[in-house]
């Protein structure tokens, strides 16, 4: 009997542990963090730094950087129930811009996927796919 009880609560200690180190099963109630470098895409589209933050409540904010860190536009807007969003940026920010830039997408997952429209450069129309941060403290 004593061995069954042992084993129980090693299995416990173990859930308990891959929970922790886990966020998708620990902290689903804390912002999550999908960051990244996308690198010169397919097309001519610039190297873009990426760093969005997604609330528990599906609040979306966070910014892209551009041209070496010249130029950047902020993002902010609200991801839908079934994850998709749609966030209008501001034309005068974006160097070439002529008119409603927009970031069309997904959350979900380990990732956030979107497209950028309107911007009058090589990367309108391309699609990134922006990856959760694992590991790390994370906040709200």
């Amino acid at each position: 009997m004593t061995s069954i009880t042992s084993g129980v609560k090693m299995a416990a200690i173990a859930l308990a542990a891959a929970a922790a180190f886990n966020p998708a099963l620990a902290q689903s109630s804390k912002s999550t963090l999908y960051a990244y470098h996308t690198g010169a895409a397919e097309g001519g589209c610039p190297p873009l730094d990426w760093h969005i933050v997604k609330a528990p409540d599906n609040k979306l904010s966070g910014f892209v950087v551009s041209d070496r860190s010249h130029h950047m536009v902020s993002l902010e807007g609200e991801a839908n129930k079934n994850g998709t969003f749609e966030l209008d940026l501001d034309p005068t920010m974006i160097p070439g811009a002529t008119g409603k830039v927009t970031v069309k997408g997904t959350t979900g997952g380990d990732y956030i996927n979107l497209t950028i429209d309107g911007s009058g450069t090589k990367c309108d129309g391309i699609t990134l796919s922006i990856p959760r941060v694992v590991g790390g403290y994370g906040g709200n």
